[in-house]
């Protein structure tokens, strides 16, 4: 480290090409004026250490290299002029001065803690070890210690002989490369570990050994992977960052908030939100791993009469970390997603659940306003308020924050209730009484008593309290330090990103109406008054598709994301991979919370998510989306014709005419087709989407009937309502429940609410 406090550092080189591997170590190409700087950091093997201290090893600045300096020398950032970027195999173009071409192809191996680099025409590298390399023909392993880890690093190749090796004056060991020869470089835990490896990968040529990294991740990437039609720019930036974030995600359950060191934390915002995006669109692997990481490590903050109090706060498992307050919500979204979507439930088993029904207790405690009906916070943003004891401090770096402008208009805030904290907590209560049903433990049963009214207040406080004249919702209510309070709308004052997610990501909405009318403002006013960022933005190109919205918005919306993604920039020269603020394509690269709303958004074109099911939509841009899972089932979805309405849809060849929603009884235990027709009208009354599970549907004659449960209040958005002729929503004891509906924001479509609790049915008639 270059000082006291953890300084993060950006990468040096003038072109920077960054592959992070599933064990958890990070190679990065720092191409510079006279060299090209290879970087090789060290994380234990998270195929054999799931802990939390070695995941965590390695992060930020605070990393360990395995080598003391590592370089192609003979190279510079002028010679590379072709960049195909991928995260397990990249291939670097050069051109010399005197004409000489060359290809340089680095392979990320995912099952080991090792990274291949080959090349067909002469190539020079160097190394000098931490300690001193003990050399045997074709390897050289270097045995150093680091915070209590005990490491080796290694260079294998051929031989001497045809690579060349030899050692010079100033401690660099020299190996050259010719013919697509392989060189292996890597770090391991112990000489045994670095035998095994080779024993497995030495020999095999470059060819071969791309194929068994495409065989290692196929298995995984190819669940819910999206067809897009006539937009190749679009289909590579989405594939590209499928791969992008499962090589950001180790095999532990860790994932960084992206690739670049400045970033390299574990945010629980960042790696839930991947986690969650990804399983909602089909591909539940990243979810699996990283929520029993998430939940095993909150972090932990001390009293002062020495009390320990689980949290989930800015950063996951250290007390160093901003308090934000939507770290609950995000381990519960993480649970809530993997029970209720993926259908995995062994989490529910142990006393996990209970824990973090303690910390959502505890939350509720310390910032529900009683008086008011809503949360308030000490924190907005990553900004800690004058009411904060962090107040003037980094808490993540431990040093005390510089002066800010005297125009910062945060600096006059002491506390505030926004709306983005209180949707959390209106999720958080949604989503630990379904949890807590689900699982039928009685003690969890018990903890969330009193959770359905208080979201049902909570929702009545927003609405009484935090929508404007325009109807949209509010973005804080700012308690001053002089003790006066202030309303900020959207802009210019508040934490846009907040904003945005809380009028779009969900997975309950308080008010759909209100979020609609938001979120389409948000769209219209963002880009006029900031720069915006794309993981928020994706959020709500989808819910304004959902609602109306048409195929050629949504490709206007996401064109500056794609356009971004694909250029060859001067600093990150990573194409396809996302960056993080639109516009600036110097910034970022291949931030997974990005990648995973992009994924979602797109996948949602074709198969939409819904807080407890799933739906079938219609769009010009995707096709088909492949092996989506779904609870016990793995769908197969196609889309025919054109337009961006569905008009009929067939499950396993049985026509489906009354829903979008999927009845889950309708869906084989294994795989299952859905065959979606495309047009410009729909002409008949349907269920578009719910917040309740949808068991069956039965069609007899003109009535409809459909058989649901939800342990609270019901959502229920319909097609052509008008049509629909004497509807009853009827609860399990044969009662009937009152319902409200209200035109949806001007989609054409019509929002019922039903106080339901448990299993009921929805019936209705239409015209023969």
């Amino acid at each position: 480290m270059k000082a006291v406090h953890r300084d993060p550092l950006i990468e040096e080189g003038e072109r920077n090409v960054i592959l992070q591997n599933r064990c958890g170590n990070r190679l990065t190409v720092l191409a510079h004026t006279d060299q090209v700087e290879l970087e090789l950091i060290y994380k234990p093997n998270a195929r054999r250490r799931k802990d939390f201290v070695a995941r965590n090893f390695s992060d930020r600045d605070n990393f360990t290299s395995l080598f003391d300096h590592a370089a192609l020398p003979d190279i510079d950032a002028s010679m590379l002029h072709t960049f195909d970027y991928d995260p397990f195999v990249t291939r670097l173009g050069l051109t010399s001065d005197g004409g000489g071409r060359n290809v340089i192809t680095l392979v990320n191996l995912p099952e080991h803690n090792a990274f291949a680099l080959s090349a067909p025409a002469p190539l020079t590298l160097s190394f000098r070890p931490r300690c001193g390399f003990e050399a045997s023909d074709g390897l050289l392993t270097d045995a150093f210690g680091d915070r209590g880890e005990s490491i080796v690093s290694f260079v294998a190749f051929d031989s001497f002989e045809t690579n060349r090796y030899r050692v010079l004056r100033d401690g660099r060991h020299v190996l050259q490369l010719i013919e697509d020869d392989v060189i292996l470089i890597g770090g391991e835990e112990g000489e045994h570990h670095v035998r095994r490896t080779l024993k497995e990968l030495r020999g095999v040529g470059l060819t071969d050994l791309i194929d068994r990294v495409e065989s290692a991740i196929s298995p995984v990437l190819r669940c819910g992977r999206v067809a897009i039609n006539n937009d190749s720019d679009l289909q590579r930036v989405v594939d590209v960052n499928r791969r992008v974030a499962w090589s950001a995600m180790d095999d532990g359950g860790a994932t960084n908030g992206a690739l670049n060191r400045v970033y390299h934390l574990i945010w629980t915002r960042d790696g839930s939100m991947t986690a969650t995006a990804f399983a909602q669109s089909g591909l539940p692997d990243l979810l699996r791993t990283w929520t029993p990481f998430l939940l095993d490590n909150p972090s932990v903050f001390r009293g002062p009469h020495g009390e320990a109090r689980r949290e989930f706060t800015q950063i996951v498992g250290t007390r160093w970390s901003k308090t934000e307050d939507d770290g609950i919500y995000y381990a519960l979204l993480s649970l809530y997603t993997l029970v209720h979507h993926v259908g995995d439930t062994r989490s529910l088993a142990n006393d996990t659940l209970l824990d973090l029904l303690d910390a959502l207790n505890h939350a509720i405690e310390i910032r529900f306003d009683a008086d008011r009906g809503l949360f308030g916070s000490n924190v907005l943003g990553e900004d800690a308020l004058g009411d904060s004891p962090y107040h003037g401090f980094d808490v993540v770096n431990g040093t005390m924050s510089a002066p800010a402008s005297k125009s910062s208009w945060r600096d006059e805030l002491a506390y505030c209730y926004t709306l983005y904290q209180n949707v959390n907590m209106y999720n958080c209560l949604r989503m630990a009484q379904a949890l807590a049903e689900a699982s039928g433990d009685p003690v969890a049963l018990r903890r969330v008593v009193g959770y359905e009214e208080r979201a049902d207040c909570l929702a009545e406080s927003l609405t009484s309290a935090f929508i404007n004249d325009a109807g949209e919702y509010r973005a804080l209510l700012a308690i001053l330090r002089d003790g006066t309070q202030r309303w900020y709308d959207f802009a210019p004052r508040s934490d846009f990103w907040e904003y945005a997610w809380a009028v779009s990501a969900g997975p309950f909405l308080p008010d759909p109406a209100t979020c609609l009318r938001s979120a389409r403002m948000c769209l219209n006013t963002w880009p006029q008054v900031a720069t915006y960022g794309f993981c928020p933005w994706n959020f709500l190109a989808r819910s304004v598709k959902e609602h109306g919205g048409s195929s050629d918005e949504y490709q206007r919306l996401m064109a500056e994301q794609v356009g971004d993604a694909i250029a060859v920039t001067k600093k990150y020269p990573m194409p396809g991979a996302v960056t993080e603020y639109a516009g600036d394509r110097e910034g970022w690269r291949g931030l997974p919370f990005g990648a995973g709303s992009l994924n979602l958004s797109v996948c949602s074109l074709l198969v939409q998510p819904l807080p407890m099911g799933v739906s079938v939509r219609a769009s010009t841009l995707v096709d088909r989306v492949s092996d989506f899972h779904y609870r016990g089932s793995d769908l197969d979805v196609t889309a025919e014709e054109t337009g961006d309405v569905v008009t009929a849809v067939w499950i396993d060849g049985r026509p489906l005419a009354s829903s979008l929603q999927l009845p889950e009884s309708w869906l084989q235990r294994g795989r299952s087709q859905v065959r979606v027709l495309r047009g410009h009208a729909c002409e008949m009354p349907r269920l578009y989407s719910s917040t309740a599970r949808l068991h069956r549907l039965d069609e007899h004659g003109e009535l409809i009937t459909l058989a649901m449960s939800s342990p609270f209040e019901t959502q229920l958005v319909f097609d052509e309502f008008d049509a629909i002729k004497s509807l009853a929503v009827v609860d399990a004891e044969g009662r009937s429940l009152q319902t409200r509906a209200i035109s949806l924001a001007d989609t054409g479509r019509t929002l019922v609410t039903a106080p339901t609790r448990g299993a009921f049915t929805v019936s209705w008639r239409v015209d023969s």
